[in-house]
């Protein structure tokens, strides 16, 4: 992990007069904008076991440091399970207990549900993949956003100091010309990130099922 700090060289340059609190601002709010879009920080959680009846299962993001953005894949015993389950959707997920075929996913607050339809008949082995952002009180950001992918989300901290009207830093054209780029690089960014990058372990808590 790396401290905002390490980036304010690529930031604070380009932005005479910028206070760093302002700076960590801009530049947490572009590392979120940025891997909310790429989906290029992904982790897989332990492997859990399932509990027979349960549907309802708590993901816990790593650390401090990391919201969960999405879940990018479930797979059951070694079986990728279909996203987006209609029924589940509907609300009239299956009650009746089989070998859970699909998922779907809630986030209320800060807590992301991961829900396996139909409920679970027996025990199974269940690993989950999943896209990071920073939190939004993160004090450091993952290396690779600072090793790989640090000029998008530095040309967007500086576009949106930019766009601040009344600073000595204020540029609305220039800030223009760098959301451009960074958002040509986001996109290269996704595709990059299609490929997975699948780093350590995460945490799943279960809940009751109500």
């Amino acid at each position: 992990m790396k401290a905002l700090s390490a980036f304010f060289p690529r930031i604070l340059p380009y932005l005479p007069g910028c206070p760093e609190p302002l700076a960590a601002q801009v530049l947490i709010d572009a590392a979120i904008e940025f891997c909310d879009s790429s989906l290029v920080l992904r982790q897989n959680l332990d492997t859990f076991n399932t509990v027979v009846g349960r549907v309802q299962y708590d993901l816990d993001a790593p650390s401090a440091q990391h919201d969960i953005n999405r879940v990018m894949g479930v797979t059951l015993d070694g079986k990728e399970l279909v996203a987006g389950m209609t029924e589940a959707l509907r609300g009239d997920m299956p009650t009746a207990p089989a070998k859970p075929r699909g998922f779907s996913t809630d986030r209320t607050d800060s807590v992301f549900t991961l829900m396996l339809s139909p409920p679970p008949d027996e025990v199974y082995s269940v690993l989950v993949n999943v896209a990071l952002s920073p939190a939004r009180t993160a004090t450091q950001l993952d290396d690779d956003l600072y090793n790989t992918w640090i000029n998008p989300i530095v040309s967007s901290a500086i576009a949106q100091a930019m766009q601040i009207p009344g600073q000595p830093f204020s540029n609305p054209a220039q800030a223009q010309i760098l959301l451009n780029s960074a958002a040509r690089q986001t996109v290269t960014s996704r595709i990059e990130g299609n490929y997975g990058l699948v780093r350590g372990s995460m945490r799943v808590r279960y809940r009751p099922f109500a």
